[in-house]
Parts: C-alpha cells; sequence; structure tokens
C-alpha cells in the first residue's frame, strides 16, 4: 500500500477515536445534566419537574428497602408528591454530589451519588432516622436521544460509618 492510503487510512482511524471520545464525552456531560436537573427538581419538592426527568416505568428502592415500581408519568408524580408531603414534611432533602457516571452500554449508565442528612427523620409511626450518609444508585436511560432516570436505589450509611460527600473513611474499612 503506497504510503498516502497508509497516512489516509491513519487519518481516518485518529479522527474516529476522536469522535466516540467527544460523544462519550458529550454524553456524560447529558447524564450529569439530567442528574442536575434531577437534584434541583428534588431540592425544590417539585414532584411535577422531578417524575417528567423519569422514564414512566421509573422504579425506586427507598431507605427503608421498600420496592415501588410505577407504570406511569401521573404515578411517578403522586408518589413524590406524597413523599414530599408525608415523609419530607415539605423541607427539602439533601443536595446530591456525583461520585461516579459510568456507562454499561451507549444509552444506559449508572450513577453513584451522595447525600448527607444532617437532621433528624421522623416518620409518622415515630421511627427516627438520625442523620446519615446515603449513597443513591440511578440507572439511566437513553430513549430518542433523550436520557431519562430509570431507577434509583438509596442505601442508607448508618452511623458510625457514615461520611458527608467527600470525606475519607474515619476508621478502617470493613471494621475489624
Amino acid at each position: 500500500m503506497p504510503a498516502r492510503k497508509w497516512i489516509t487510512a491513519a487519518l481516518i482511524c485518529v479522527c474516529s477515536v476522536v469522535a466516540v471520545g467527544q460523544d462519550n464525552n458529550r454524553q456524560e456531560r447529558a447524564v450529569r445534566d439530567l442528574l442536575a436537573r434531577w437534584n434541583t427538581a428534588y431540592r425544590s419538592l417539585d414532584a411535577k419537574a422531578l417524575s417528567a426527568l423519569q422514564t414512566p416505568d421509573f422504579e425506586i428502592v427507598n431507605r427503608l428497602g421498600q420496592w415501588t415500581p410505577t407504570s406511569s408519568t401521573l404515578q411517578n408524580e403522586q408518589m413524590w408528591a406524597w413523599a414530599f408531603t408525608n415523609i419530607y414534611k415539605g423541607k427539602p432533602g439533601p443536595d446530591h454530589k456525583i461520585e461516579r457516571v459510568r456507562f454499561v452500554s451507549s444509552d444506559v449508565a449508572l450513577v453513584q451519588a451522595r447525600a448527607y442528612w444532617n437532621d433528624v427523620i421522623v416518620l409518622d409511626d415515630g421511627t427516627r432516622i438520625p442523620p446519615h450518609g446515603e449513597i443513591d444508585t440511578f440507572v439511566a436511560v437513553r430513549k430518542a436521544r433523550v436520557w431519562r432516570v430509570a431507577a434509583l436505589n438509596i442505601h442508607n450509611q448508618m452511623p458510625p460509618f457514615d461520611i458527608k460527600p467527600g470525606e475519607p473513611l474515619a476508621v478502617p474499612y470493613p471494621p475489624k
């Protein structure tokens, strides 16, 4: 193969690699933007805006391990409205800090985020949940070029092993 063809082939390969890298960066930014909008709606107690950022068949496993699947945007909105009234009592939840975005395919991303509850949460039955950290796993999916949250799993980190976002563990893990 003449040198000119080799150079042309090499340039095509380099341009393809650069284009794929740019698309990966663009998709990660799109997922991070989705979670930023989700976080804003969540902190604003805006059930309608929050549900609009989720797939109609959104699922959540809450901090108590209860699984709630939904089947429509209206059900999502009703679920969040109920939670904001009955659990959050009109007080915003904590800010979520993205720790990692990992793509399992070009249209599915796992997002690990941390949040820290500074206050005690008191449930209607009197159950008190102390200040604690949580790690949330979001599943974001892309359909028709639009990213939405398809699932959320909340995992509490109860004292003494909870940490605030960005803080290292204070004790060796696992504890001895």
